[in-house]
């Protein structure tokens, strides 16, 4: 079971972050200061942790070092509805995932958070382009670097989606759009909810191949999806010429 812990002292927060958050998979633990944030983390290994700055006892920012320290793998993101300073900004950089400005939009947070717990990784920055000018709230984001080199491409391809263990049904087929690709995979968009961990058979590319899905997420209102696919049998170099 995944555990979240969110650290406000503003009751509203707490509720809404929880009310979005719990689900029989999903734990979620709320502390309305410093001491009871602690005492949770001492006793618990969460996953994920959002953090207020100003709290009523001891200073957000004191907690999220602690944090990385007695806990490492959570991924801390930092809340305020205030100025943040340079001084503040360069510690969260180096301490915290993600920092967010109140108010900010659950539906884009919970997909945010659902892919972190999916994946345990962090989104990458190109992959939120789509998303900027619904997310004004986020101020900052943890960037990584990829090892390949994604071009961008406008192509729709049709995919076979299989299960982990490669058994394909004919009725899975589905259509997708590819956004970037690279040696390593690709990102599509698509209508269809694909898992992590699912297998896609891979077609209207002059060499069909074989890919496995790292990570999926929600955009925008309507029911569209981002997928990241990385490839993972030999002839997907022919992927690489599709045109724009």
């Amino acid at each position: 079971m995944k555990k979240i812990l969110i650290v406000d002292d503003e009751f509203l927060i707490n509720y809404s972050l929880s009310a979005t958050f719990q689900t029989k998979e999903t734990e979620v633990m709320t502390a309305a200061d410093g001491a009871t944030a602690l005492k949770a983390i001492n006793e618990n290994n969460f996953d994920i942790c959002f953090l207020d700055i100003h709290l009523p006892d001891i200073s957000g920012l004191e907690i999220m070092k602690k944090l990385r320290y007695l806990a490492p793998g959570t991924k801390v993101i930092i809340m305020t509805g205030s100025e943040v300073s340079d001084t503040t900004m360069k510690s969260i950089q180096e301490n915290a995932h993600m920092l967010i400005t109140k108010p900010f939009d659950l539906d884009r947070i919970k997909a945010f958070v659902d892919r972190i717990l999916t994946t345990g990784k962090p989104l990458y920055r190109d992959e939120c382009t789509a998303l900027k000018d619904h997310m004004s709230f986020i101020k900052w984001l943890a960037d990584n670097n990829r090892k390949h080199e994604r071009k961008p491409v406008s192509k729709s391809i049709t995919c076979y989606s299989m299960s982990p263990q490669g058994d394909e049904n004919s009725s899975d087929m589905l259509s997708a759009h590819v956004i970037d690709i690279s040696e390593a995979g690709m990102c599509i968009r698509t209508d269809y909810l694909l898992k992590p961990g699912h297998i896609l058979r891979l077609s209207d590319t002059p060499t069909d191949c074989t890919g496995v899905v790292r990570w999926s997420m929600s955009v925008g209102s309507m029911e569209s999806y981002r997928a990241g696919i990385q490839f993972i049998t030999a002839g997907h170099d022919g992927w690489l010429g599709i045109q724009h």
